[in-house]
């Protein structure tokens, strides 16, 4: 049975399971069980999910094995968060929830179909520098990475950017 990744409701059902495997996945990531939940708990708590569900801008993207989900992404396209790239129409790929590396690809590989058909020019990724598995399938996915001033500064690990221009759909 392959992955497929699509666009998924945030509700009741999918919510508990989503915040209790963002705790999951930055605890070990960061190898420090309190540092984990806290950055869950600032993005992917079941508050912020429901808070998101409101903003068009912003969407999950899931991958499944059949019926059963087995990681997620927040693709964002609002203008505030992408303004400053140089691009057209860029879009983010963030907060990106896996266990598997074929997990990963599925989610990058669909959020690069739905750039395209969405004329997005860009694609640009958050990652953390600790996120070896990522970095290197961005990598491998001819994405380059690229300086970014953030104002903010907080205790979680340090980020790294990368960027791929879309191949945008010609009609």
């Amino acid at each position: 049975m392959s992955k497929v990744a699509k666009f998924v409701v945030i509700i009741n059902d999918n919510v508990f399971w989503m915040e209790d495997k963002a705790v999951q996945f930055y605890t070990n990531l960061f190898k420090e069980k309190d540092l984990g939940k806290k950055y869950a708990e600032e993005y992917l708590s079941q508050k912020e999910l429901f808070r998101i569900q409101n903003d068009f801008s912003i969407e999950i993207l899931m991958a499944y094995l059949g019926e059963t989900p087995q990681a997620y992404l927040k693709l964002d396209s609002s203008r505030i968060l992408n303004q400053n790239l140089g691009a057209l129409k860029a879009i983010n790929l963030s907060e990106i929830i896996y266990f598997d590396e074929e997990d990963l690809k599925a989610l990058i590989k669909r959020a690069e179909e739905i750039a395209s058909q969405r004329k997005h020019d860009l694609i640009w990724v958050k990652a953390f520098a600790v996120d070896a598995a990522l970095i290197a399938i961005l990598r491998s996915l001819n994405y380059e990475e690229f300086d970014w001033e953030e104002n903010e500064e907080d205790e979680f690990p340090k980020r790294i950017y990368f960027k791929k221009k879309s191949e945008r759909i010609n009609f």
